[in-house]
């Protein structure tokens, strides 16, 4: 369902709280499928050069918003990624699609650079080059703003085509980016717009849209309170992983785990997934989890612990992605890297406050959505 957008005059106190309305794009049971598969074996030909951002998995269900690129502003939608740290937007057409194109020919406030870029996600690599302008989001704006304008996303395949996402906003470190640009959020909060450098995500559940908000957090969109965890590298939205139970067994610990709005599903080593299989009973066909829809609901619940000992559990039901008659698809799949990736899954049923300033993150159980409407404060 497309959202429907709220415009309002709130008083002085929330002025610098700024919401982002993300629409929210699912796939039917068999492209969920596909993608899921395509993106493990794509994934597994990949290498790490500490700079890719292993399954990166935006194209089977996704959440994007509207940024504006220079003078007039273009529209372009992207995903606000925590797991990648540069925007960019194409300026070509792909080949069978039809995108938001920046062409900054158009731009009153564009600058030349012409630096070459490119980047390697777990869904294949894109290239092009370095521009300057502005940038806008809600009520935010980025003035000469280097990021890329990218003209080759052949790397990305049909998958790229068939998906409402035009580019991507990275909200990680600066640390994890390419050509040693400042990412967004350390641009944001340089430029003194905002009185706290946090952002959390709303993700609806249930094929409802969600919400990204800059400068705070919305009380409705969370139940009880926050529990603060300590980032352990200022990278990507890292913490230590204390240990993940399924049920009482306990199947990894010791390891880390980010926290990424850019993946879809919850990723994690191989060898915690076929301990994952076993005491589920579920199958695994080419990366994908599957299991008896009529046996979820008494499976054991997945828990993770970070930080002092807090515990997030996850009942099985609320990780399926996708059902089709008996068969329910597991949002939960291998990754190449040597940590937990908590997508898109677990961020639906937790309310993830990211607070750049302090290096933590805040968690805290979100609250079922009971509108299909979001507002942006003007």
């Amino acid at each position: 369902m497309q959202q429907l957008v709220v415009f309002a005059c709130l008083a002085s106190a929330a002025a610098d709280v700024i919401r982002v309305p993300l629409t929210h794009h699912k796939k039917t049971f068999d492209q969920m499928v596909e993608s899921v598969q395509k993106a493990y074996v794509r994934s597994n030909l990949l290498r790490d050069d500490g700079h890719d951002e292993p399954m990166h998995n935006f194209h089977d269900m996704s959440y994007t918003g509207t940024i504006y690129v220079g003078t007039p502003g273009q529209k372009a939608e992207v995903v606000f990624d925590t797991g990648s740290a540069n925007l960019w937007v194409p300026n070509t057409q792909p080949y069978g699609a039809t995108k938001n194109i920046y062409d900054h020919s158009q731009s009153s406030t564009y600058t030349a650079n012409g630096q070459s870029f490119h980047i390697q996600y777990g869904s294949g690599p894109v290239a092009g080059y370095l521009s300057q302008d502005s940038v806008s989001w809600g009520d935010l704006k980025l003035t000469d703003y280097t990021f890329a304008e990218i003209d080759d996303t052949s790397g990305l395949g049909r998958l790229y085509a068939n998906t409402p996402m035009d580019g991507i906003l990275g909200l990680a470190f600066s640390s994890i980016a390419q050509n040693g640009l400042d990412a967004p959020i350390k641009a944001l909060g340089q430029s003194g717009q905002l009185s706290q450098v946090v952002f959390a995500f709303f993700l609806g559940g249930n094929g409802q849209d969600g919400e990204l908000v800059f400068g705070d957090v919305d009380p409705s969109h969370y139940t009880g309170d926050f529990t603060d965890v300590p980032l352990n590298a200022a990278t990507y939205w890292q913490v230590g992983l204390n240990s993940v139970m399924l049920g009482d067994q306990q199947i990894a610990g010791g390891e880390n785990a980010i926290v990424d709005s850019g993946t879809s599903l919850i990723a994690a080593p191989q060898n915690d997934v076929e301990a994952l299989i076993q005491g589920l009973g579920a199958t695994y066909q080419q990366g994908a989890l599957v299991a008896d829809c009529g046996n979820v609901d008494s499976m054991p619940d997945l828990t993770f612990s970070f930080g002092e000992g807090a515990s997030f559990p996850l009942k099985m039901s609320e990780c399926v992605v996708q059902r089709q008659g008996d068969q329910c698809l597991l949002g939960i799949q291998p990754s190449p890297a040597p940590m937990w990736i908590l997508g898109d899954v677990f961020m639906r049923v937790y309310y993830v406050k990211f607070d750049r300033t302090n290096q933590k993150i805040g968690i805290a159980r979100a609250a079922a959505s009971s509108s299909d409407a979001s507002m942006i404060v003007v």
